[in-house]
């Protein structure tokens, strides 16, 4: 494993933006797949989420949650030294990323260094690894970590997403602002296995089957026919025995337990998952904190939106917490922090997004 240990990364603040529109989950018990969709409801535990009918983007979202996290730590945007944007789904072409819009519409200057980390599910604890190394230079200060995926495009239109009775993904942004503070100590673990890319990835994404749209057979057999391919199986025994060995291996390296900790903040895949976890690492429940019911799967941004869901608001001393998020790749980290809540600002809904940034029809 790659594990590495920082004593000067503290968190200065965090906040997290949804979409205004809330979509729940269709439970007429007359609806023609009532009764898949009671399963799926009971496996995942989802009831709603927020996401776009506007055309939000991450992007959007990500500027209203960096505007918050700057507000809440009282810093102006020009002081920063670095923005890094966690997400798979540009606005544009990938090689322009978010970062760089989110750059422009800050107005931030050339000096402040910007550019995307592509993971989906696992970004939490890869970004943050980056961005506390980058703390380690002399000359920089302050960093923005700002996390979100856009899933509305999946949709052919707003009419089929409003028609869709049940659904994994949400969408939220969220704005860590990281600073270099003494005495802050930092563990963070992060774990890759290439042999499983192929459990949760789509092969008409990318460039190597661009001339083969068809219905092809996957590395393990199965028959693809578009939209993304996942290996339920697969993926739910990677987290609940895989990632749940690496955490107590790493709760061994620091030489703590789960009593040490006041919370066990995980990805938000689904409640079958984060329950089995909880059962194999023996934690209660009652020390998760959960958002995939109200909010869904919202990819790289999940970890930190349910630390603002669950965290914002509550006066308490600083937190002792334990981290996990794994995906895509497959790849997964684990990460040892203390948030002060105080530093937590309460969880926006906006619905303004950056109209000079759409095309518009030519004459």
């Amino acid at each position: 494993m790659a594990f590495l240990h920082f004593n000067n990364v503290g968190i200065a603040a965090l906040a997290g933006a949804l979409p205004e529109h809330v979509q729940k989950i269709n439970t007429d018990p007359q609806h023609p797949r009532a009764a898949y969709i009671k399963n799926f409801v009971k496996q995942t535990g989802i009831t709603q989420r927020h996401i776009s009918i506007t055309e939000q983007t991450s992007t959007d979202l990500g500027y209203a949650a960096l505007c918050g996290a700057l507000d809440r730590a009282g810093w102006r945007a020009h002081s920063l030294d670095a923005l890094v944007f966690m997400s798979q789904t540009p606005d544009f072409n990938p090689s322009t990323g978010n970062a760089h819009v989110l750059h422009n519409h800050m107005g931030l200057s050339s000096e402040v260094m910007a550019f995307d980390i592509t993971l989906g599910c696992s970004s939490f604890p890869y970004g943050l690894s980056v961005c506390a190394s980058l703390l380690q230079q002399p000359h920089i200060n302050r960093i923005a970590m700002v996390s979100g995926d856009t899933m509305w495009p999946s949709y052919e239109s707003p009419q089929a997403l409003l028609a869709e009775p049940c659904f994994l993904s949400g969408e939220g942004s969220t704005a860590l602002l990281l600073e270099k503070r003494e005495n802050s100590p930092l563990d963070i673990s992060l774990h890759s296995d290439g042999t499983g890319y192929y459990f949760l990835f789509d092969p008409y994404a990318g460039v190597r089957n661009a001339w083969r749209h068809i219905r092809g057979i996957l590395p393990n057999g199965a028959i693809y026919e578009g939209c993304g391919y996942m290996d339920g199986m697969e993926i739910t025994s990677f987290a609940t025995l895989r990632v749940v060995e690496d955490i107590k291996a790493f709760l061994e390296r620091v030489g703590k337990s789960m009593a040490d900790y006041d919370g066990l903040v995980l990805h938000q895949a689904n409640m079958q998952i984060l329950k089995a976890m909880a059962r194999r690492l023996k934690v209660d429940m009652s020390k998760i904190p959960v958002t995939v019911d109200s909010l869904g799967n919202t990819n790289g941004a999940s970890v930190s939106l349910t630390m603002v869901d669950a965290y914002a608001g509550i006066k308490s001393d600083p937190l002792s917490l334990l981290i996990s998020a794994f995906g895509v790749g497959l790849s997964w980290g684990i990460v040892d922090l203390s948030l002060d809540p105080a530093v937590v600002a309460p969880m926006y809904t906006c619905a303004d997004r950056f109209e000079e940034d759409f095309l518009k029809p030519a004459p």
